[in-house]
């Protein structure tokens, strides 16, 4: 790139980058469910990773909106650095924060029966509509986004010239190369931390539970579908752990 800064939208190549990182990091949640004992089902782990996967989009746009706003705002001069910035406060702080707002939010809804919005419990659903996968989906990425937030006031902001001291500090021996300083910053080490939070995330956002649990489903979705409920039920055989 024959740019004076490093840019996160700038080419074709910025976006094959961020595809081959995305693409690796699933890669590796299918190797984790292949160790995992018991094995979960295979339409609960099409959830978990589901909402493990667009979290990380929703996470993956904030950041770069975030990076492209800062070097902008307080002319940081490049983008790739605060991308590197913000990832690095994400894989550290915003993982203890995520994981603290899923487990209070799980709590409440233990406490109110809203099992729906437990994490890793699901009800039957058809092939193109999980209600539950959904509303777990919607609480997931509200938490990133509150994550995100508490993170801006309590850290980027206020400590974002000793933050962007820090990033060209490390940065440094790479920054003169605009490519391989976005290869970097989006596939070398994104790449191990990526690896490392889906699988912490993973094993939150899984529950307890492997399974469909046909137990969740209302009388009230008996009552309207009775025929398709009992289809479902003769079908299901999981045990619990």
């Amino acid at each position: 790139m024959n740019t004076k800064e490093c840019k996160l939208i700038g080419g074709p190549e910025t976006y094959m980058i961020q595809l081959l990182l995305g693409l690796l990091s699933m890669s590796s949640l299918y190797f984790k469910r292949k160790r995992e004992y018991p094995q979960r089902q295979w339409n609960v782990f099409k959830y978990d990773v589901s909402k493990q996967v667009l979290g990380m989009g929703f996470a993956h746009m904030i950041n770069i909106a975030i990076a492209v706003l800062f070097n902008r705002q307080f002319k940081m001069n490049d983008e790739c650095r605060w991308y590197f910035i913000n990832f690095f406060v994400d894989t550290t702080f915003g993982l203890a924060l995520n994981y603290t707002l899923l487990k209070c939010s799980t709590s409440h809804f233990r406490k109110k029966k809203y099992n729906e919005l437990i994490p890793g419990e699901y009800l039957p659903g058809n092939n193109f509509y999980n209600k539950s996968f959904l509303l777990q989906l919607c609480v997931w990425l509200f938490i990133i986004l509150l994550s995100k937030a508490i993170l801006m006031g309590l850290i980027l902001l206020p400590f974002r010239t000793q933050l962007n001291s820090l990033g060209k500090g490390l940065l440094g021996p790479v920054s003169s190369n605009h490519t391989l300083e976005l290869c970097v910053v989006m596939i070398i080490f994104p790449l191990l931390f990526n690896i490392i939070q889906f699988w912490i995330q993973d094993n939150i956002l899984k529950g307890k539970r492997h399974y469909i649990d046909t137990s969740l489903i209302s009388q009230s979705d008996l009552e309207v579908n009775s025929t398709n409920t009992g289809n479902i039920l003769s079908q299901s055989n999981y045990s619990k752990l």
